[in-house]
């Protein structure tokens, strides 16, 4: 675009010289042609046509390029691409269940084995080893923590590799980590289960007990961003019907004289929260198998929003301060429907579309759709831009830093591809 609009400059000022020669060679022959009489009136008239002439040229001009510019903007706003340009390939050497995610600008690569931190050409910023049955990982911008399920190591990792390194008391269900090193825990003792917090390097800050009988059993927790209060969504069962209670633990001074620093809650029957998250430190999100609650509150989160849905939810994706929800089309002529929202529960967004997904992300404002041959690319405003099938099974596509540049993973390579 910035070419073509250089081209129309370099053209426009070729122009004007070529403009300013004819009005000198119409002048010469003008004065030629004028009688004595006439030619000093018709000489005065004659620079007020030519400006006149200039400017109905650059008026002209300048909505030749307005027009361009409109056109060319359209064109990107309406194209769907389909075709892609391979940066680079690596051939994958190593172990099976080594996984990928995003980490601030760079990607995280964890297995059994270890760790690895590369940037999106893929050169290895860091490393470090640690041997897990089942790594589990979380990640708040930065900050990274890395936890063996059903083991008892902790690893927590910034951008400049390990920041600490801790073993629990008890087995590992879930972690969670704050951008400054913060941890939290989900610890299982048999009947009873623990919600434990720890810093960087371990060091225990508070502790919750909970019993099935009493609390419910934990399916979820969420840790608020500057690390000091911990969201839990308990699945409980009460005379044969399934509630869920969300729980809000402050661990600052207004939770110190609260039972367990717990300071808000709220029961919700008949449905399942398997997933409970902070879009940031006053804003925090439920979703339920039928709908989702929106919390809000820096201290004492109260409920400001709920939403119910009739259809079954087939899947949840969230990013930032969006997310979103997939359920079967009620249209004829399409498969899916998918609806955006913004944590004020608005509606941002509603399409259709066809593909079999295997996954859904919301990455970099952009919607990520694929299967193990095809993937697609929305924008938030629910506009597809980009369609194709892969010349490989994709295991995974991850946005990376630079313009339409992703990385797709598939069983033996890596490679970081430009959509076109």
């Amino acid at each position: 675009m910035m070419s073509l609009f250089t081209h129309l400059i370099k053209k426009y000022r070729k122009t004007q010289r070529e403009i300013e020669e004819e009005d000198r060679l119409d002048m010469e022959m003008a004065e030629e042609s004028l009688t004595a009489e006439e030619g000093p009136r018709r000489l005065r008239l004659w620079p007020g046509r030519r400006r006149g002439s200039r400017r109905r040229r650059l008026l002209l001009f300048i909505c030749c390029v307005c027009l361009t510019l409109i056109g060319g903007l359209l064109f990107l706003y309406l194209h769907v691409g389909t075709e892609y340009k391979v940066l680079m390939t690596e051939k994958r050497t190593d172990i099976n269940g080594t996984g990928y995610t995003e980490f601030g600008e760079y990607i995280l690569k964890y297995s059994p084995d270890g760790v690895t931190c590369v940037s999106g050409s893929g050169s290895v910023l860091w490393n470090s080893t640690f041997s897990m049955q089942s790594p589990i990982v979380d990640v708040r911008g930065t900050t990274a923590v890395i936890a063996d399920q059903k083991g008892t190591q902790i690893y927590v990792f910034n951008q400049n590799g390990q920041q600490g390194q801790f073993q629990t008391s008890l087995p590992v269900e879930k972690v969670r980590v704050a951008k400054q090193g913060v941890v939290a825990a989900v610890l299982n003792d048999d009947d009873i289960t623990w919600v434990n917090f720890y810093d960087a390097q371990g060091e225990e800050i508070a502790k919750s007990r909970n019993s099935l009988g009493d609390s419910g059993y934990p399916l979820d927790i969420a840790l608020s961003p500057d690390g000091m209060k911990i969201m839990v969504s308990y699945l409980c069962i009460t005379k044969g019907i399934m509630n869920t209670k969300i729980c809000f633990y402050n661990f600052d001074s207004v939770g110190q004289a609260e039972i367990n620093n717990m300071v808000a809650s709220q029961i919700y029957e008949n449905a399942v929260a398997p997933e409970v998250i902070f879009t940031d430190e006053g804003t925090s999100v439920a979703f339920l198998s039928n709908g989702f609650s929106i919390f809000k509150g820096k201290q004492i989160p109260e409920e400001t929003k709920k939403v119910q849905f009739e259809e079954e939810i087939l899947s949840i994706f969230h990013d930032g301060n969006k997310f979103g929800f997939i359920f079967k089309s009620d249209k004829r002529d399409y498969k899916y429907r998918m609806q955006l929202y913004d944590t004020n529960g608005k509606l941002l967004a509603k399409t259709y579309f066809d593909l079999d997904y295997k996954q859904v992300k919301l990455r970099g404002g952009s919607l990520i759709f694929f299967n193990d041959k095809e993937f697609e690319i929305y924008n938030t405003g629910g506009r597809k831009k980009f369609s194709c099938t892969y010349d490989k099974a994709i295991q995974d596509i991850i946005k990376v830093n630079g313009f339409q540049k992703y990385m797709v993973i598939s069983q033996n390579s890596v490679s970081t591809i430009r959509l076109k």
